[in-house]
């Protein structure tokens, strides 16, 4: 993995400043900062950051440093807000596992899953496809600090057909997975009372297999839900009050699914069989979806251009074969940003190589990619009133790296501190 090295450490003190701290709470100062706030403006220079316990408090160049904080000297570095994955699978294990796919007895409780995000400044992902009790388990874990890990909204199982994609695919037919982390209805009766199921146990949404790939050994075979049990698990869903989102390959199956009510899309392209020959395919679907306002969390890792493993490509490399999301972008269509990390080690790094694509191979500003993968991932994940920005009130989640990512989006790999709800989670400083 390419990575650049990381830079010079922060200096702690107590600097006093104008304003009191109020007593008995842990109140730091991060100054002398590049503000990156996540909501697309630019970059503000020499900014200060104010926390106090778990919330940011005020921000802003110029302003006054309360008296007794510990402040924290971040010239020549960045702060923004903490990462979010909008789309990964904590179950996934290594390529050659006697199991294709696990809950949180077979990965030690997601523990590389956790580690490695947190490790990337990754504070809170989106699991669209786990096992049911265990990623709810580990979600309410982390949410009280029984164990480290980015905060976790779960869609728990996803919605598939039986022999189609992933059981029949990526999991290799394993009868485990498929009881836990799938819901295969075959009528829309039995879709509704699944999803009334799911919601009652109380997963955060619902997530559809609505295209099925077709792997190269003719597995998945193309199978897909029919369309009357994808609308009774919209309908079944929305009454619940949980959000849809809906796994798609093709511009036609994403239009479908949008005009059913489906609330998110995934992936948007996969390849199958060769390139995409026709991008203009697409330009009824992102209209639709840009008069909408659909979500579209593109993936382009899953069919990034590269003859190596993903961990060992430069990043300034990677490609995902076409323009799409550069397409999505120019019509206006909200764009999400999701890693899809179905293996240990690719959680944290994904979303980093998914942004580095966005910037590097869409053309996409590398501010309005951090927003992406900030303030419109919090949106999608339903915490934007607590995250996603730096702002004051909001919980303090922040990420600070060496060099300037809104010049050079792999700066995001210089990881110098991880912050989550006020506490400090990774230092490299030291």
């Amino acid at each position: 993995m390419a990575v650049a090295p990381l830079a010079m450490a922060a200096a702690c003190s107590g600097k006093p400043g104008s304003d009191s701290a109020p007593t008995g709470t842990q109140v730091r100062a991060f100054t002398g900062a590049r503000l990156i706030d996540g909501r697309g403006g630019p970059a503000v220079e020499n900014a200060t950051v104010v926390v106090s316990g778990d919330r940011i408090v005020s921000l802003g160049a110029g302003i006054p440093t309360p008296t007794g904080a510990a402040v924290v000297d971040l010239r020549g570095k960045t702060i923004l807000p903490g990462l979010i994955d909008a789309h990964v699978h904590l179950g996934g294990l290594p390529n050659g596992s006697s199991a294709a796919f696990g809950g949180r007895t077979l990965t030690d409780d997601y523990a590389v899953p956790r580690t490695r995000s947190l490790d990337y400044g990754v504070t809170s992902v989106r699991s669209l496809g786990d096992f049911l009790d265990d990623s709810l388990q580990v979600r309410d874990e982390v949410a009280r600090n029984a164990v480290p890990g980015p905060r976790i909204v779960t869609s728990g199982p996803s919605f598939q057909m039986k022999g189609g994609h992933p059981n029949g695919t990526v999991w290799a037919n394993d009868s485990t997975a498929a009881a836990e982390a799938a819901r295969m209805p075959t009528t829309a009766d039995e879709a509704t009372r699944m999803v009334d199921d799911l919601a009652a146990k109380g997963v955060d949404l619902i997530k559809v297999i609505v295209s099925g790939i077709v792997f190269p050994n003719g597995a998945g075979n193309g199978q897909k839900l029919p369309w009357d049990v994808i609308a009774a698990i919209v309908t079944a869903a929305h009454r619940n009050k949980l959000k849809v989102t809906a796994h798609t390959e093709t511009a036609e199956d994403a239009m479908r699914a949008i005009e059913l009510g489906v609330d998110h899309i995934e992936h948007m392209y996969i390849p199958r069989s060769g390139q995409l020959t026709d991008e203009s395919a697409y330009d009824s679907a992102f209209a639709l979806m840009a008069e909408r306002g659909t979500v579209v969390t593109p993936t382009m890792i899953v069919s990034a251009q590269t003859a190596q493993p993903l961990e060992e490509v430069d990043l300034r490399t990677l490609t995902a074969g076409h323009k799409l999301v550069q397409r999505a972008y120019d019509h206006g269509v909200r764009l999400a940003v999701g890693s899809d990390a179905h293996q240990p080690d690719v959680h944290g790094w994904g979303l980093l190589a998914e942004l580095v694509m966005m910037v590097n191979d869409q053309q996409i500003p590398a501010l309005r990619a951090i927003e992406a993968a900030t303030k419109t991932n919090s949106e999608v994940l339903g915490l934007s009133d607590r995250l996603g920005t730096v702002e004051a009130g909001k919980l303090a989640d922040l990420l600070v790296v060496s060099g300037n990512p809104a010049e050079s989006i792999t700066d995001l790999a210089n990881v110098q501190l991880v912050i989550q709800g006020g506490k400090t989670v990774v230092d490299k400083t030291r």
